[in-house]
């Protein structure tokens, strides 16, 4: 719900807009811990997944958390947690 009045169409668009895209984060989610750790990798980043699921594997994600850890019996590994990116 937007709670306030917009000078234009287009702003009360755009914010529209964005309060929705808003609410539609998070609707579905993934995580994985590999093995291996990947430094590339940044949140934001848009990524594509595959050997799951067809659904899983035909969706866009987005990596919204991503853990970097070393240790003495892992190694370097990263964690990541994905949400479905919305499309524009």
């Amino acid at each position: 719900m937007l709670s306030r009045t917009y000078a234009s169409r287009d702003n009360a668009a755009r914010a529209a807009k964005a309060q929705w895209e808003k609410l539609q984060r998070g609707v579905a989610t993934f995580s994985l811990q590999l093995a291996e750790g990947r430094a590339d990798l940044y949140t934001e980043m848009p990524v594509k997944v595959t050997g799951f699921k067809q659904q899983i594997d035909e969706a866009e994600w987005v990596i919204t958390t991503l853990t970097h850890t070393v240790s003495s019996e892992g190694g370097f590994t990263t964690s990541i947690e994905l949400e479905v990116m919305i499309n524009q």
